[in-house]
């Protein structure tokens, strides 16, 4: 069985190179079992025997996309051992300045990995105070951080389902801002506009932020600060080095000819028809979960279903919109086009894998549970919280699990 899958990735890889349309014309089903190949393939570092499997790093944090997406949802690791080290992989420490810039030196993460001969830039330890998780970098390997980078835990969302936010005319996601309150729920959700390559705005749906507005630029960045690898978005074969990082920039890289990127488009094409085609996690029906969800304001950013352009609806229980959560889930700084405290909708379906898996909740891992979670809400959520807090035992309880079976 394991040769016989290892010649179907063999297989899948050599499709993969093929332009989208001429490998698969009238096939998405085989476009998404070789995206899946890919997912799960592990890179390995310039120079192979095969150059089209290679150039992972210099600097990475894995060596697949399936080691912090097992099967598509969020592997996660939020738990921390006794010395407060993540529990394997799955937890990244972000980079950022609130002008919208990366360390100067690091970049844009602090990768944990590296290749021999090149200066691994540190791992790092977390420490919990009242509840929050506080990231520390141990033995960094350039020096101290820029005096005007800040730090932000980053846990491996779910992808299931997520692509199909694609399929959401922006006008839909427009349609449900309300900046100014107007119906006075205390709720004000926005839209991040992106700019677009040829002008104008899009709007972001993907990311904790709301960064990315399409699956493929999500998926290049994951494989410029994931894996060290070039896509035809993100061209560096180096990934996240800096011009500070000599050793990195010098290390062998994967690239079939100068100027080329690492990963074809090609191969991006393929793993994003695999996350287009990964299903929406589904819950068993429960009406009177549902009414206490929305009763108490819960349905108000986590929008049970959105309509797709084509018919039908989208239930990922999100609206996709910034909102303001209040002080004890900010980030230490915004950065442009998002505040410390505004966080894109995190969609639930799916809570009911994270919480079987011991995956935590929230940005940083930090909720064991959807009490600790809602707890954590504050801001624009100040009034959901609130009215969560009211109910009697009973009608709680069924609220706990109406959203724990998501």
């Amino acid at each position: 069985m394991g040769a016989v899958r290892r010649l179907f990735r063999c297989a899948a890889f050599a499709v993969a190179m093929l332009p989208l349309a001429v490998a698969t014309a009238d096939d998405a089903g085989l476009d998404a079992a070789i995206g899946k190949a890919l997912f799960e393939r592990p890179w390995v570092p310039a120079p192979s025997s095969t150059r089209a499997n290679d150039g992972l790093g210099p600097l990475f944090d894995a060596r697949s996309c399936s080691a912090c997406h097992h099967g598509g949802a969020g592997k996660g690791a939020t738990a921390l051992d006794a010395d407060g080290k993540p529990d394997g992989l799955g937890m990244v420490l972000s980079l950022f300045r609130a002008d919208g810039g990366d360390d100067p030196v690091y970049g844009h993460r602090l990768e944990t990995m590296t290749l021999p001969g090149v200066p691994v830039e540190g791992s790092f330890t977390v420490a919990t105070e009242n509840g929050r998780r506080i990231p520390r970098i141990d033995e960094p390997g350039y020096g101290a951080l820029d005096a005007a980078t800040h730090v932000s835990l980053r846990t491996a969302p779910d992808l299931r389902g997520r692509g199909k936010l694609e399929r959401v005319d922006d006008d839909a996601i427009l349609a449900l801002e309300d900046p100014d309150d107007r119906d006075g729920d205390g709720v004000r959700g926005r839209a991040r506009r992106l700019q677009h390559a040829e002008g104008g705005s899009i709007i972001g749906r993907f990311g904790w932020k709301a960064s990315h507005a399409t699956l493929a630029s999500q998926t290049s960045e994951a494989f410029a600060l994931d894996l060290g690898l070039s896509t035809p978005l993100r061209m560096e074969p180096w990934g996240d080095c800096t011009q500070a990082q000599a050793a990195c920039r010098d290390a062998p890289h994967g690239r079939e000819a100068e100027g080329e990127p690492e990963i074809t488009g090609a191969i991006v094409e393929r793993i994003v028809a695999y996350l287009r085609a990964l299903k929406v996690p589904q819950a068993e029906a429960d009406r009177r979960g549902a009414k206490l969800f929305a009763a108490t304001g819960c349905a108000a950013c986590h929008k049970p279903s959105l309509p797709m352009r084509e018919g039908g609806s989208l239930s990922l229980y999100t609206d996709v919109l910034l909102h303001e959560m209040g002080e004890g889930l900010a980030d230490p700084a915004g950065v442009p086009g998002a505040a410390a405290g505004e966080w894109r909708t995190a969609p639930l379906a799916g809570i009911s894998t994270s919480l079987a898996r011991g995956v935590g909740l929230l940005h940083d891992g930090r909720a064991s549970s959807v009490v600790e979670a809602v707890r954590w809400h504050g801001g624009e959520a100040s009034g959901a919280r609130a009215r969560f807090e009211a109910l009697d035992a009973a009608r709680r309880r069924a609220l706990i699990d109406y959203v724990s079976s998501l």
